[in-house]
């Protein structure tokens, strides 16, 4: 079957997405070695704020997608299914164990007359990443703040770990 339909196309191809990201989240959660009641192998809870004592940079992760274990990504997807918001061309500047700084480009679709014909819309933000968790173990940084470095541009906040903490929690 030939769909011309690009909006049923769209929302095809953000539906596969998806299920591979769930999938993806299942393999991972199965590999962990969690012992079923939010315990990772160290015998913390996961996603409780942990200290920041002696953590190395190298040692410092984030979410991409509500996927963990990331490093200093150079594109965040607010939308990760269809790709029509985020922060793209990344730089950090500091890159540690109690947060992170950083500037970047907001990008986001107009979605008129529907995403498919839609205009992306940029501009430039400062960033910083706080708020370090234990997940599976390790220091995650959870908690992303941007804002335009324009006056009147576009700021907002994410709390990256919520969705992934969520699927792990039931697990």
């Amino acid at each position: 079957m030939r769909v011309k339909n690009s909006f049923v196309k769209k929302v095809a191809l953000g539906l596969v997405v998806v299920m591979i990201a769930a999938a993806l989240l299942t393999g991972v959660s199965g590999i962990i070695g969690t012992d079923g009641v939010g315990k990772d192998k160290s015998g913390g809870s996961q996603g409780d704020l942990v200290s920041t004592d002696g953590v190395a940079s190298k040692d410092v992760y984030t979410f991409v997608c509500e996927i963990p274990k990331q490093q200093k990504p150079e594109l965040i997807y607010f939308a990760c299914a269809d790709g029509n918001t985020g922060i793209g061309k990344i730089e950090w500047s500091t890159w540690e164990a109690t947060g992170a700084q950083g500037v970047g480009e907001y990008f986001a679709n107009d979605c008129e007359p529907d995403c498919a014909s839609g205009k992306f819309h940029y501009t430039n933000v400062k960033l910083a990443l706080s708020r370090p968790i234990n997940v599976d173990g390790r220091l995650h940084l959870a908690d992303l703040k941007y804002e335009s470095v324009e006056s009147g541009g576009v700021s907002g906040e994410i709390d990256f770990s919520e969705f992934y903490l969520a699927m792990t929690e039931n697990k």
